[in-house]
């Protein structure tokens, strides 16, 4: 039959045309943004979603020796929650925010007492449910998100830096379409007029 074991694929990722321009543009955006307001490193965070998989599942198949695409069954297994991470330009890591889809808190999160459990709380990590079918991030999260880890760190730092009380600082996220929004970036500019944001440009992240 010709076939061999093979790893799963799936699409290659597509940079935009432009790539080389694009990147240069955010690059320079970021710079004159950091130049001019004076934001020391520590200030800026680079924050992005990403999903964990409750079982990874096996990754490899029989299939013809060449293929160059190799599916595999249960390799889509979408059984996961979304796991905010976000990190300073100083190196400090934010605490996560663990997002779970369902409505009820207590069938949907982790139990208190999960190994573990007490220990990220500690940390400050935050365990939400989407209020939806799906466990990604929603407005309401992302809101959270801002309110209850991006405001409180950006707050400690300020606490390093006593005479720069209106400090400017650079929050970096995706395109995502929630991240987009009118309703998000309103809250943002109205809320918290001192938070930048600068949208990674699509296909680059």
């Amino acid at each position: 039959l010709q076939w061999s074991i093979r790893r799963c694929t799936r699409a290659g990722h597509k940079f935009p045309k432009d790539v080389d321009d694009v990147c240069r543009r955010f690059f320079l955006r970021n710079a004159i943004t950091i130049r001019d307001e004076d934001i020391p490193a520590c200030f800026i965070v680079n924050s992005d979603q990403t999903q964990v998989l409750y079982s990874a599942g096996n990754k490899l198949t029989y299939e013809k020796t060449g293929a160059r695409q190799v599916p595999v069954a249960g390799a889509e297994e979408k059984r996961a929650f979304t796991l905010m991470v976000g990190v300073s330009m100083s190196g400090e890591a934010l605490p996560f925010q663990a997002i779970y889809s369902g409505v009820d808190v207590k069938r949907s999160l982790p139990k208190k007492n999960s190994p573990g459990y007490s220990d990220a709380i500690a940390l400050g990590f935050l365990f939400e449910v989407s209020n939806t079918k799906t466990y990604w991030s929603t407005l309401a999260t992302m809101k959270s998100y801002v309110r209850r880890i991006l405001v409180p760190y950006f707050a400690r730092q300020k606490e390093r830096y006593p005479d720069r009380p209106d400090q400017k600082c650079i929050w970096q996220i995706d395109v995502w379409s929630v991240h987009r929004s009118d309703e998000f970036r309103t809250w943002m500019k109205i809320t918290y007029i001192w938070i930048i944001v600068i949208f990674v440009p699509g296909g680059c992240t």
